[in-house]
């Protein structure tokens, strides 16, 4: 099964707290490569900037689009991804780990290192399943 998720890179502080919820700069395809092909528990991702949006598939196994999203623009905050049903537990556990990974490799970029609030976080704004 694949699923997208249609996304955006955003940026938090120490705390965790949202800095930007649009940090879609000049090097958005620069980190959308970095964070390509990751695979995280038999599930893979795939990430691609297209039309200024950062377009992010996942393929894998018993995957379900019935998970909630960790960012609206009416809330502004980033959650954790919760599950809607018991089937798609698994499915918001990789997307939390998929979270924490890429935060992680984003706030390593080089090119991150000396903006004021550097894109270091997926902002996943809407999932969709994906038929073949």
């Amino acid at each position: 099964m694949k699923l997208l998720l249609k996304s955006l890179f955003g940026s938090i502080d120490a705390a965790g707290n949202l800095v930007s919820r649009d940090a879609m700069d000049g090097d958005a395809g620069y980190l959308a490569e970095a964070i390509d092909f990751t695979e995280i528990d038999g599930v893979r991702f795939s990430a691609e900037i297209r039309e200024g949006e950062l377009l992010i598939t996942m393929e894998g196994s018993d995957l379900s689009a019935d998970v909630t999203v960790n960012y609206t623009a009416k809330i502004n905050v980033v959650k954790q991804i919760v599950h809607r049903n018991p089937k798609a537990k698994a499915t918001s556990s990789v997307l939390n780990k998929f979270i924490r990974k890429t935060n992680k490799v984003l706030s390593g970029e080089p090119c991150n290192r000396e903006k004021r609030a550097p894109p270091n976080i997926v902002l996943i704004k809407d999932i969709e399943e994906i038929i073949d």
